[in-house]
């Protein structure tokens, strides 16, 4: 009885998990290019909101990444030599008569 018992375990078929495996695999694939895609049109979409900015706009949104750059990496948002001798520092430094 045992030994028949242990007969049809043996017997029956295993479970393949190279399809599992191929299934999944064709899943990330997927999934990967769903994402890439997604980049691409995020990007897409950056690029129309910053062409339709003026100039002077796009030039403060530069400088503002800039900073936002520095601040990230634990520096002062302007560099020094833009602190000393900037015009408004100069103005500051002026005696009023």
């Amino acid at each position: 009885m045992f030994l028949g018992v242990l007969f049809v375990f043996f017997s029956l078929p295993t479970v393949s998990f190279a399809q599992d495996e191929r299934e999944q695999k064709a899943v990330e694939e997927r999934e990967a290019k769903k994402e890439k895609s997604r980049e691409e049109v995020r990007k897409e979409y950056l690029k129309k909101h910053k062409k339709m900015q003026t100039k002077e706009t796009r030039r403060r949104m530069k400088k503002s990444r800039r900073e936002a750059k520095r601040r990230k990496q634990g520096k002062h948002p302007q560099p020094w030599w833009n602190r000393w001798f900037s015009r408004k520092n100069q103005t500051k430094r002026r005696k009023k008569t």
